[in-house]
């Protein structure tokens, strides 16, 4: 919940932030309207356990079961910024590919569900499209329609294969698709980084491919993997797409390699980037701090797991696929056998000063951060005027999340 005030309304409580009585006797309805939204709260009241339950209760009952899969740790490219090992050869087996049916039917069966969004991720997931993907999404949309549960899919995908032959293939089962494509910068800082073992770049064609899947009325994200080199040459990537900035299905996502720091360099070359393409309307993320920071992560709603190629159960996609690291295995019997990992993670969901930060209520540190916080503290360490400017940021990107780039 959040109030717009006036400029005299601003002014009028600003003066007596610290002298509410004045603003009860002086303006009773802002008084009133302030209390009954809980922008001013009684000191008896526990507003850090509610704020607690209900950040629980989002999490915990969602009416969306969230599952990516990863048909293979394979990738035909190798990018630089890549946390992962990837295993040539590996390949989902049809033993946990009919492991996976039985858990998506067992979860659908009671009826807590009313939609199933399955996403594909690795590892490049369309190497295996013929063996893995197409039929999973035959048959997965046969268990929904099964239990009236809506379906929708999602492809995490570096384009090369999105080829038409693929698309179609897509199409003819579920027109409710979304793939997000991943650019290094423009053609010439593009093909520096994802290229084939002959040297070739593959701008072009991931370009040609995300464009056409545009034009087709697939939900397309250009992610566009922001350093402090590439980040300016964006701008010809949405000239690049010029023609297409119009589609409601098409939307540029901005977010900062994880690998570079983020220092005056890098908030320079968004300062440019903004400038270059401030003759442009597109939808994207532009004006947010790039990134989501209005929404919690994934990896923490209590409906949401990761299948690796060999059964292994994760969290996220945002660490190592190592069985280390996994918080459990499928059966056979499509259950999920859960270790202490996984115990662990929830326990820790919170750390030490959780309860006395003023960001808890929209906080972006995901669990799997604050569970491997070495000294059960908050991992970011992050100061007190730095919270204060993280929410103003909050609800400058709540305000701005669905707006255009201009």
């Amino acid at each position: 919940m959040w109030i717009t005030l006036v400029p005299e309304l601003y002014i009028f409580l600003k003066e007596r932030i610290n002298n509410l009585c004045e603003v009860e006797s002086q303006h009773p309805t802002l008084y009133e309207t302030l209390v009954n939204n809980k922008f001013i709260v009684p000191s008896f009241e526990s507003e850090i356990s509610e704020c607690i339950e209900e950040c629980e209760s989002k999490l915990s009952s969602s009416k969306v079961l969230k599952l990516t899969v990863n048909p293979t740790l394979d990738c035909n490219l190798r990018c630089w910024y890549c946390y992962e090992q990837h295993l040539h050869g590996s390949c989902m087996t049809p033993t946990i590919i009919e492991a996976i049916y039985k858990y998506i039917d067992k979860s659908l069966l009671n009826g807590k569900y009313e939609k199933l969004q399955l996403a594909f991720f690795g590892g490049e997931p369309l190497m295996k499209f013929d063996k893995v993907v197409n039929p999973m999404l035959i048959q997965v949309k046969k268990i929904c329609e099964k239990h009236n549960v809506d379906f929708a899919v999602s492809f995490t995908t570096n384009g090369v294969f999105l080829t038409k032959r693929v698309r179609t293939a897509i199409k003819d089962i579920t027109s409710n698709v979304a793939v997000q494509i991943p650019f290094d910068g423009d053609a010439n800082l593009h093909d520096c980084v994802k290229k084939f073992p002959n040297g070739k770049g593959s701008y072009q064609l991931v370009k040609n491919n995300a464009r056409d899947a545009a034009i087709e009325g697939f939900r397309v994200t250009v992610r566009c993997n922001a350093t402090k080199s590439n980040i300016r040459s964006f701008q010809n990537v949405v000239k690049d797409f010029e023609d297409l900035l119009s589609l409601p299905n098409l939307r540029f996502s901005f977010h900062k390699v994880w690998q570079e720091a983020d220092d005056d360099e890098f908030k320079s070359g968004i300062v440019d980037l903004k400038s270059g393409v401030s003759h442009q309307s597109f939808t994207s993320n532009i004006h947010s701090y790039f990134g989501d920071s209005v929404n919690p992560c994934y990896g923490d709603y209590a409906n949401n797991y990761v299948f690796n190629y060999n059964g292994d159960v994760f969290k996220c996609t945002a660490r190592d696929f190592n069985t280390q690291n996994r918080i459990g295995y499928l059966n056979d019997s499509g259950d999920i056998e859960f270790n202490n990992s996984a115990l662990i993670r929830t326990k820790k969901s919170l750390t030490s000063e959780c309860p006395t930060c003023r960001r808890l209520p929209f906080c972006p540190i995901c669990s799997q951060s604050r569970a491997e916080s070495k000294d059960g503290k908050c991992p970011a360490h992050i100061t007190s005027e730095e919270i204060i400017l993280n929410i103003n940021q909050f609800y400058l990107d709540l305000s701005n999340q669905n707006q255009p780039a201009v």
